[in-house]
């Protein structure tokens, strides 16, 4: 009986301590910049984890380095430990600020189940016009695991990086029950440390853009 009591204590003990010691895995999206080997997501995302892995539709997964962290607006810039082998459309970035008005926008959620016949999701909104704010209003549905995603204007540019209210109320002084997203022109900070982008011009159905730049966005895994 002694014996048996023992190993139940031992048994508790050793799952207490699975409990406290496993590390947590955080879920969240990026997007690639450049030459396919950086990733922008949100500092939130990462500033803890010990392992970074990237994952793109139907291939491996691709480890990654944080290369950049600017916590005070919630960016990070993360370098693939090598280059991926889908092929993409570079994303073009706003070389613009966003107007005051109100702007039909979208983004591509990626697929949870990473299999061939999944697809990245069209999601698609508006933004709200905010003067109060340094981000960018967002009336969109969205889930947790958006925040990191490109927004997409009707032009196919990016003109930021969607952050749901939790992460972008953890940083920034936000008020409204909305959604949001981090302004092109503060990307540029994190993008100036890869040097400049290249805006390539692109006049594109909604579908064949959506097609050919897709691979673009990307899941991680921060644990």
């Amino acid at each position: 009986m002694v014996k048996v009591l023992s190993g139940l204590f031992f048994l508790g003990l050793l799952l207490v301590y699975l409990v406290f010691n496993t590390p947590v895995t955080q879920l969240g999206s990026g997007f690639l910049i450049g030459d396919r080997q950086y990733v922008i997501t949100f500092h939130q995302l990462v500033e803890k984890a010990e392992v970074i892995n990237v994952k793109f539709p139907n291939e491996d997964d691709i480890e990654a380095n944080l290369m950049f962290a600017d916590p005070a607006h919630n960016l990070a810039l993360l370098k693939l430990k090598e280059a991926p082998k889908v092929k993409v459309l570079p994303l073009r970035l706003s070389a613009k600020a966003m107007s005051p008005q109100n702007e039909s926008v979208f983004t591509l959620g990626y697929p949870w189940t990473n299999t061939m016949e999944d697809q990245h999701v069209l999601i698609e909104g508006s933004t709200l016009a905010d003067t109060a704010s340094v981000l960018i209003k967002l009336n969109m549905d969205l889930d947790s695991v958006h925040s990191g995603s490109p927004l997409f204007n009707a032009s196919q540019e990016v003109i930021g990086m969607v952050l749901l209210e939790p992460h972008a109320r953890a940083v920034f002084p936000v008020e409204a029950s909305h959604h949001f997203a981090i302004p092109v022109e503060m990307l540029e900070k994190a993008v100036a440390k890869i040097g400049e982008i290249p805006r390539p011009a692109q006049n594109l159905s909604r579908e064949t853009f959506i097609l050919k730049s897709k691979n673009n966005i990307v899941l991680i895994e921060a644990r």
